[in-house]
């Protein structure tokens, strides 16, 4: 009996493990992006401070990219484009930096990084990245 208790216990633990990263879209009510560093260093280009989307296609491109980002390995040094405030049904909210660049189709890769934990984190596929550039420069 001990040894289901502890398989159950470590599949739960795993399933939780798994699922920090992901995000369901139509849990989403609401996603900003602040402008902040890098962004701001932009100097006359720079097109907006904050920018808020609560439209339900633009919700789920966010959380397609989110869902698809894969970790990083190691510790990382960078410098934030933005700040991403998710916004959630249930009044919760999650802050992320995102960096997504000005530029579609060259082969860059965006980074997602949980304000909570820094150090770690996630590359958003060079497609997602293309999306994401596209909502946000517009």
């Amino acid at each position: 009996m001990k040894l289901f208790a502890r398989v159950g216990l470590f599949m739960l633990l795993v399933g939780v493990l798994v699922g920090c990263n992901k995000v369901r879209g139509n849990e989403i009510q609401s996603i900003k992006v602040e402008c902040v560093d890098i962004c701001k260093d932009q100097g006359e280009k720079t097109l907006f401070t904050e920018k808020t989307f609560n439209d339900a296609d633009d919700i789920k491109t966010f959380a397609r990219a989110i869902n698809k980002a894969t970790k990083i390995q190691g510790e990382l040094d960078y410098g934030a484009y933005f700040y991403m405030y998710i916004y959630f049904e249930n009044s919760s909210q999650k802050k992320y930096v995102l960096n997504i660049s000005n530029e579609v189709d060259k082969g860059i890769k965006g980074l997602l990084v949980d304000s909570a934990d820094s150090g770690k984190g996630y590359s958003i596929p060079e497609e997602f990245h293309n999306e994401l550039s596209t909502l946000i420069y517009q």
